[in-house]
């Protein structure tokens, strides 16, 4: 991929403009940057994405993005990279990761917030695999529990309690895409003793049951 390319996608995670993106797919299509890239041998072609996501990461990160949720989604394409086998699905995971990345920005970017609210972000992020409320939160970044609850809700429109519960269900959703765990271990890693209570939450954020989410992610899958 041509520097100008490059530049082009490194300005959509910087503006968090997903037509850029797919402006720049279209240009790619026909670039004879890209087709020469395709003709060099799949594990060459591997590297080269590779850096080029560790690249898209670190300017999410400098952009506010939490480093597990950046981290969370470079390991994701990391996999997707080595698992690959064709040359077909390997050109997409520029602009697939580009697009990822510019979605949570918009829902977890913290360059919007203030110092506190900041503090309070990185502390739930950080701690995911254990079960806090908001009291945990304002003692360990020293601030009045009240005050940083509202502070809280009027900054990122939604309560603590909420916040730390997305955090955890957007990482369980990672761990069961993974397969690796079963669905009462992952409750059991990010702090959740109650399996049903677990549900409970899952649902009430996605609309539906662990189970029923990943059988449609699994359809999705099947039919692409």
């Amino acid at each position: 991929m041509s520097t100008r390319l490059k530049q082009l996608l490194d300005n959509a995670i910087i503006t968090g403009n997903m037509d850029l993106v797919r402006q720049v797919k279209t240009i790619a299509e026909q670039s004879k940057d890209v087709t020469t890239i395709l003709e060099e041998e799949l594990d060459i072609q591997k590297l080269y994405i590779a850096s080029t996501i560790t690249s898209f990461v670190e300017i999410a990160i400098k952009l506010g993005l939490p480093k597990d949720v950046a981290q969370g989604a470079k390991k994701k394409f990391y996999i997707k990279i080595a698992r690959c086998s064709n040359q077909i699905e390997l050109e997409h995971y520029n602009f697939e990761i580009v697009e990822e990345l510019i979605e949570a920005m918009n829902e977890y970017s913290m360059s919007r917030y203030s110092p506190i609210i900041k503090r309070a972000i990185e502390y739930i992020h950080n701690n995911k695999f254990k079960f806090i409320y908001a009291k945990d939160v304002a003692n360990a970044i020293h601030v009045n529990r009240s005050y940083l609850s509202e502070k809280f809700t009027m900054e990122t429109g939604q309560t603590i309690t909420v916040y730390i519960h997305k955090v955890k269900m957007d990482y369980a959703i990672q761990l069961m895409e993974s397969n690796f765990y079963k669905f009462n271990e992952i409750a059991e890693l990010l702090g959740y003793t109650n399996y049903a209570y677990f549900c409970k939450v899952f649902k009430k954020l996605y609309s539906e049951t662990p189970n029923n989410y990943m059988k449609h992610h699994n359809q999705q899958i099947y039919r692409k």
